[in-house]
C-alpha cells in the first residue's frame, strides 16, 4: 500500500476522532509536537522503524517520550499504530494530518523564496491576490535563496510560479543555444 494513502488514512480516522470528541486542536498540536520530534531525532526514527524491536519496546519508547506531552487520544493512537506495526509511518501520518487539518481550517501554506527580504507591501499583496485567487486564508513562509539574483519564486499545493530573472537567463541561455539559421547552400 503507497506510504501517502495509508497515512492520509490513519490521518483522516483520527481527525474525525478528535474533532468528534472536540480536541481537534489540541491533538494538531500534539501530532505538530510529534512529527517535529521525528524529523529532528533520526535514532528515534531508525529505532521506531527497526523491525528486530518488539512492538512493546517500541511501545514503550514512546510512552515515556510522549506521554506528559500528549493527549491521551494521540497517545492511545500512536500505541495503536505500533500494535499494528505501522509504526515506521508515523511522520508520514503527522504530515498528513497537518494537510487535512489545514485544508479543514481553509488555510492554504505558501513559501515565496527572494533573492533578498521581501517588502512588507510585495507580501501584503501577494497575500491579498492569493486570498482572492483561492478563496483561502493564507499563511505565508518566507525563504531567501541569493541563487535567484532577483524576483521572487511562489509555491502552494501542486502550484508553482517562478518570476525569477536566474529562470528568465536561463530561458534566454536555452534560446539562443538552438541554431535559429541554418545556411541553405
Amino acid at each position: 500500500m503507497r506510504i501517502k494513502l495509508l497515512s492520509k488514512r490513519y490521518a483522516t480516522a483520527l481527525f474525525d476522532l478528535a474533532e468528534e470528541m472536540k480536541i481537534l486542536d489540541k491533538v494538531d498540536a500534539d501530532l505538530e509536537l510529534v512529527g517535529k520530534v521525528f524529523s529532528e531525532n533520526r535514532d528515534l526514527r531508525v529505532i521506531i522503524a527497526n523491525p528486530v524491536i518488539d512492538t512493546y519496546k517500541k511501545n514503550k519508547i514512546l510512552t515515556s517520550i510522549f506521554e506528559s506531552n500528549l493527549q491521551k487520544l494521540s497517545m492511545k493512537f500512536f500505541q495503536l499504530i505500533t500494535n499494528k506495526g505501522r509504526e515506521k509511518f508515523i511522520p508520514h501520518i503527522c504530515d498528513a494530518f497537518n494537510d487535512i487539518y489545514m485544508e479543514y481550517k481553509n488555510i492554504l501554506p505558501v513559501t515565496i523564496t527572494t533573492a533578498q527580504k521581501a517588502d512588507s507591501k510585495i507580501t501584503a499583496s501577494l497575500i491579498e491576490k492569493l486570498k482572492e485567487a483561492t478563496k483561502m486564508n493564507i499563511e505565508l513562509t518566507e525563504n531567501i535563496k541569493e541563487d535567484l539574483i532577483g524576483g521572487f519564486v511562489v509555491n502552494f499545493q501542486d502550484y508553482q510560479y517562478d518570476a525569477s530573472i536566474i529562470n528568465q537567463l536561463n530561458k534566454l541561455k536555452k534560446g539562443f543555444s538552438e541554431n535559429l539559421y541554418e545556411i541553405q547552400f
